[in-house]
């Protein structure tokens, strides 16, 4: 007696966004448990490259993985010790910072109205409110310090994804229907996500550090902040630079005035010039794939569901999902969707390949 083969059942659509919403809202609600777990993968895929490194030179898997992991410990402590001590200063100065904001636009509009303009002063200062730029950076980068404070859960999550990279594969192989395909696509994952992250932590390494000592020499305050600002929103495709330049420009207007800004303006301008025109497109072009729709989409999707550290990983989740939704014929058009240009017109001369 012949056995069916079990098939797939047809849903209504209703269901699928139900479903989704179900998950959307689970995301959401869990999010303080989520982000430190999004964060440990987002380390441990950064810190792969040294443990392999390590490896190839002999050094046994478990000691590598043990000198990876205390050299990510201090660093992670060194940097919270730093983030926190200057983001506490900052925000006890910060009403002052207010102040002289204040009476900066103030001075600026009556200079504006000496030529004929008439503008409210404090009207352009509650449209402009400058206090709320710096409140939100210092509840930014509190946040993520706050994350990298919770030192003992990051590492031992980092520890434990780390140490089942060997038996992993074995699992998924014993588990998986088409272990082949399945294991394919989270190496095309992982690849990319790790070549993505890679690429990004350097350059925004370069670019935090050259900010910094930009700022440094200019005899700015918080320069280690800002720099390490200018780091985090590397990570934030199109638009992260910009709003890295707002409130550090803001504060170069304090401390130094137009002079300073217009200098600094143009450090900031040049070295995003560099890294965001010339070092980024040359090596992220063909690993990212995916529309500059799709990119801002997903910074603004995953910024509401997980807030700000949303906002940090919202391109490799979008990647990991794109790569995914192309193993599955039913979902392929989703992910040319959610590609670039290039992808669209190689799933098309596919498609006539096919037809003709």
């Amino acid at each position: 007696m012949a056995v069916d083969s079990p098939r797939y059942i047809k849903l209504h659509p209703l269901f699928y966004a139900s479903a989704g919403i179900i998950v959307i809202a689970g995301l959401k609600i869990g999010a303080p448990v989520i982000n430190p777990v999004l964060m440990a993968v987002f380390f441990s895929v950064i810190i792969y490259h040294p443990i392999h490194w390590l490896k190839e030179k002999g050094i046994n898997g478990v000691l590598s993985i043990i000198i990876v992991i205390i050299s990510l410990l201090i660093v992670l402590l060194l940097m919270g010790g730093v983030v926190t001590r200057s983001v506490m200063h900052f925000s006890q100065n910060l009403p002052e910072y207010k102040d002289q904001l204040h009476a900066i636009t103030k001075s600026t509009v009556a200079m504006m109205n000496g030529y004929g303009l008439d503008m409210s002063p404090d009207t352009v200062s509650q449209n402009f409110s400058a206090g709320s730029v710096f409140g939100y950076v210092s509840k930014f980068i509190t946040g993520i310090g706050g994350l990298l404070g919770q030192i003992t859960l990051l590492v031992l999550v980092v520890g434990f994804i780390l140490g089942e990279t060997n038996s992993f594969p074995i699992k998924l192989k014993a588990v998986l229907k088409d272990p082949e395909i399945s294991l394919g696509n989270i190496t095309s994952i992982s690849r990319n996500i790790r070549y993505y992250l890679g690429i990004k932590t350097f350059t925004g390494l370069i670019g935090g550090i050259s900010v910094a000592l930009v700022l440094f020499f200019m005899q700015i305050e918080y320069a280690i902040i800002w720099g390490i600002l200018v780091l985090l929103m590397r990570y934030i495709p199109n638009i992260g630079s910009v709003i890295a330049a707002i409130p550090i420009l803001l504060f170069v207007l304090i401390q130094d005035g137009i002079t300073g800004v217009i200098w600094a303006g143009l450090a900031y301008g040049v070295i995003n010039f560099v890294i965001g025109q010339i070092i980024e497109p040359k090596f992220l072009a063909k690993s990212m794939n995916l529309s500059t729709l799709a990119v801002f989409l997903s910074l603004v999707f995953w910024g509401w569901i997980l807030g700000d550290i949303g906002m940090l990983l919202a391109v490799p989740i979008t990647m990991a999902m794109k790569i995914s939704l192309e193993s599955r014929e039913n979902s392929r058009w989703m992910a040319i969707m959610l590609g670039s240009e290039e992808s669209a017109k190689d799933a098309l001369n596919e498609k006539s390949q096919k037809n003709g």
